[in-house]
């Protein structure tokens, strides 16, 4: 719990740090070198500290043990901050805006992880192919959750453009390049829920079984969602508030999916 505890006050000292650095941004005011070496120490520190307290819910996936809705939910917000993080890291500008959201997740799932009790979700035999079907379904709902917040950033930089409130800055990207980003993103996430779905068809005998059918049909129907935005964007040039409802769309199928009933997997 400790340990916990110790990441999430990271993680909101690294919200309370970068705060003031977005609002300079929009004031136009200058951004101290400092204040972001701060931030990214600070968030770094919140992200080594909630691995370490995920440790458990990865030993109990190896182990076969029972694990948790809400560590579930707490292993998922640690792989999209430590993405997010490291792609800050590599300069990709287009996240900083996307951050706070990022990391108040992984505040929220740590804190209902470690001092909330859950519903135990599954018990898992020493299967790999059945691990590497739940290591793609978390890496896919976390590129897709990432995916999500550039489309929210996406029609929030849109929207004040059209109405004229934008400030320039170098930490506000330009439109195009997020969009350019936000669509590599989600075809990543595309990819990674197509490799999900095989394996669970692979890996899992009772997939189409009466009791895991309602979330195949979600995943595969937030997979088509999904696609059809991807064609749509690259054949009709779709944009704007289309990209945002599409996406949202699929995001919310696709959490019905992943914790709309008790089993995430049923083995």
């Amino acid at each position: 719990m400790t340990v916990a505890i110790v990441s999430i006050s990271a993680y909101v000292l690294s919200v309370l740090l970068i705060i003031p650095i977005l609002l300079k941004v929009q004031t136009g005011a200058r951004t101290e070198k400092s204040n972001k070496t701060l931030f990214f120490l600070t968030a770094l520190l919140a992200i080594v500290f909630h691995i370490i307290s995920v440790n458990q819910v990865l030993s109990n996936l190896i182990d076969g043990h029972n694990f948790t809705l809400m560590e579930i939910g707490s292993l998922m917000s640690v792989i999209i901050a430590t993405l997010a993080t490291i792609a800050m890291l590599l300069n990709v500008n287009t996240l900083w805006f996307l951050l706070p959201i990022v990391y108040c997740f992984s505040v929220i799932n740590l804190v209902v992880a470690t001092f909330l009790p859950g519903h135990v979700v599954q018990h898992l035999s020493q299967n790999t192919g059945l691990l590497i079907h739940i290591g793609l379904a978390l890496f896919a709902y976390a590129v897709c959750f990432i995916a999500l917040l550039y489309a929210i950033q996406l029609t929030w930089i849109d929207h004040n453009l059209k109405h004229k409130k934008m400030t320039f800055s170098p930490m506000i990207p330009p439109l195009m390049t997020v969009e350019r980003h936000f669509f590599r993103v989600l075809l990543s996430g595309e990819i990674l829920l197509t490799l999900t779905l095989i394996s669970g068809v692979i890996y899992l005998a009772d997939f189409f079984a009466e009791q895991n059918i309602q979330k195949a049909i979600f995943s595969f129907v937030a997979w088509i969602i999904f696609g059809l935005l991807l064609i749509g964007h690259q054949q009709l040039h779709w944009r704007g508030k289309r990209v945002l409802i599409y996406t949202i769309s699929g995001m919310i199928l696709l959490t019905v999916a992943y914790f709309g009933s008790r089993a995430m997997l049923h083995v």
